[in-house]
Formats: C-alpha cells, sequence, structure tokens
C-alpha cells in the first residue's frame, strides 16, 4: 500500500462501508485521475473515514449532482468539461479533478457556493496529482462547518460534527447531513437543526433554492 494511503489510514481510521470499485472503472478513469486516486480506489473502494465526515464518491453516482451544480455558474474555460468527483464530505461539499488542471474545484451546496483555485503555472503533467496528496493531508477544519452563535445561552457548539453524529448517526455513501429549515430558508447551523436527507435529493433542492455564488482564489 502507498505511503500516502497508509499516513491516511493512520490519522482517520480504517474505511467504513467499502464497496469494491468495478473493474472497468480502472479502464475509463485510467489518464484522466492521477495513480494516487486509481490505487485508492483499488485499497480501499469507496468507502468512508473520519466517523463519516468524509466520503471517497462513485463517480458514476455524483457525477451528475456535479453536472447540475456546475451548469448553474458561469465557468471560466479552463475549468468547464470533465471534472470528475472523487472526494465529498458529511455535509456534501464535493471536490472535482479535471485532467489537464487538476483539483481546483470544490462545489459547497451547504452554503450554496462553487469555489474555483488558480491553476499552478509549473512545467509537465507530473504536478497535476499534487493537489490530490493536499486534499488527503488537509486537517478536520478544512471539512467541518462552523455551528451559528446561539442568539441566546452561552453554547457554541464548536464540536458540532461530533454532536450531529452522536444524535443522528452517520451518514452513508448515499445520504448528507442538512438542516431543516435549510440554510437557503433562514436556518441556522445548529446541531438540534441537522438531518440526515438523500444527497441526490436534497443537493437538487438546494440549488432550486437559490444559484451558487462562484468565487475564485
Amino acid at each position: 500500500m502507498r505511503i500516502e494511503l497508509l499516513d491516511l489510514l493512520a490519522r482517520r481510521g480504517a474505511p467504513i462501508d467499502p464497496i469494491p470499485v468495478p473493474e472497468n472503472y480502472f479502464a475509463e478513469y485510467a489518464g484522466r485521475l492521477p495513480e494516487l486516486v486509481l490505487d485508492l480506489w483499488r485499497e480501499l473502494g469507496f468507502s468512508g473515514l473520519g466517523n463519516g465526515l468524509l466520503w471517497f464518491c462513485d463517480p458514476y453516482r455524483w457525477q451528475p449532482i456535479v453536472d447540475a451544480w456546475l451548469a448553474s455558474v458561469e465557468l471560466p474555460a479552463e475549468y468547464a468539461g470533465d471534472q470528475i468527483p472523487i472526494l465529498r464530505t458529511a455535509y456534501g461539499k464535493i471536490y472535482c479533478f479535471r485532467p489537464g488542471l487538476g483539483q481546483k474545484i470544490e462545489i459547497e451546496p451547504l452554503l450554496s457556493g462553487v469555489h474555483l483555485f488558480r491553476p499552478e503555472v509549473l512545467a509537465g503533467q507530473e504536478w497535476i496529482g499534487r493537489g490530490i496528496t493536499d486534499l488527503l493531508t488537509f486537517p478536520d477544519d478544512q471539512f467541518l462547518v462552523d455551528a451559528d452563535h446561539p442568539t441566546e445561552g452561552d453554547d457554541p457548539q464548536e464540536d458540532l460534527f461530533e454532536r450531529i453524529v452522536e444524535r443522528l448517526g452517520r451518514t452513508a455513501h448515499d445520504t448528507v447531513y442538512s438542516f431543516a429549515p435549510r440554510i437557503q430558508e433562514d436556518g441556522a447551523l445548529r446541531a438540534e437543526h441537522a438531518v440526515i436527507a438523500d444527497a441526490a435529493t436534497e443537493l437538487a433542492a438546494v440549488l432550486a433554492l437559490q444559484a451558487p455564488e462562484l468565487t475564485l482564489d
């Protein structure tokens, strides 16, 4: 097993509910995804990590969601086309990889955002996969969301994710945490407002409620 994957497991624990990746995926995505992603699929399958905070995406299942969200914004030409979902959070934030560009798009349905990151100007193709290594080593705070401050009382809910997991259980391959009412409906990010929702249904509903804001860093 590659050192990057051993390090990932040492920090985030054993995979949750791994699903073996069909063999045809490796032929289809060879040359489109970095070898590290294909090795991750071979070793860990489509699985969750970190008590369900992170899930490796089956691109067949998540590609329609990505395509719908990216069709709702005006992407610069270099970001358009073949954005492959590779990783997502319990809250439905999706990290995409584009061949020849790298991991430079994040879709954040919870907050109605699509975030672009400027490509590095480096010679050759080897650098393209570097963003994947970085992504796998991000600390938890890159994947968590902060709770809203209460209008009364002094409970900041700094452990929002842990509270939600304790109350509702983990997410699964096809579910995400949402909030009722949603943020787009003037709801609040509070553990007691959290719900588990079908991922495809929820992300489509959020997109229908509010057009995402496109940002470039």
